[in-house]
């Protein structure tokens, strides 16, 4: 459960509207509208689980995390990625879609502290299955005059290793 106040139906809305237009901009390939999403302080991490034994839980942060990024480099990541002659990777481009569940908010001094589930489901034409990774999210959004903002994440996969021939898309 977030730590902090609950909040009302009107700010638990604009949460859930928030989590599903960022969701919707990385389904459509709309990286630059996705960065916009974005505070300047923004911290974006995506970690693996480290399993050690039936007697202590998965523990996160072991090891080098998949990303840890700031807003410069998750401007030139958004930069190459929306551009084809720069990437290989995304050349053909991924087709990716975020189902966000389980939301739960709390207000916290620092924000909005929202938690929730992500199952992305990764087709690429150059393979013949699709791929799916999933996580747990913790997010701080944090309201701006332009609407919520994204200054944190910390994607928790649910793999140790990610089965993907690279990672070039967004938690």
């Amino acid at each position: 459960m977030p730590a902090g106040a609950p909040l009302g139906d009107d700010a638990f809305r604009a949460v859930y509207e928030f989590l599903s237009l960022e969701s919707d901009c990385l389904g459509v390939g709309d990286l630059t509208a996705w960065y916009a999403l974005l505070a300047p302080q923004i911290r974006y991490r995506v970690m693996a689980p480290a399993f050690m034994d039936a007697a202590r839980p998965r523990h996160y942060g072991r090891g080098t995390p998949y990303f840890d990024e700031d807003t410069h480099s998750l401007g030139i990541r958004v930069r190459q990625l929306s551009t084809p002659s720069f990437t290989i990777a995304e050349n053909p481009r991924t087709i990716a879609r975020h189902f966000v569940t389980n939301i739960r908010a709390a207000r916290t001094d620092d924000g909005i502290e929202a938690l929730s589930n992500v199952l992305v489901l990764r087709v690429r034409s150059t393979e013949p299955e699709p791929a799916l990774v999933s996580a747990r999210r913790v997010d701080l959004l944090v309201e701006t005059p332009c609407g919520l903002r994204l200054a944190s994440r910390l994607a928790q996969l649910d793999q140790v290793s990610v089965r993907q021939p690279n990672l070039s898309f967004f938690i």
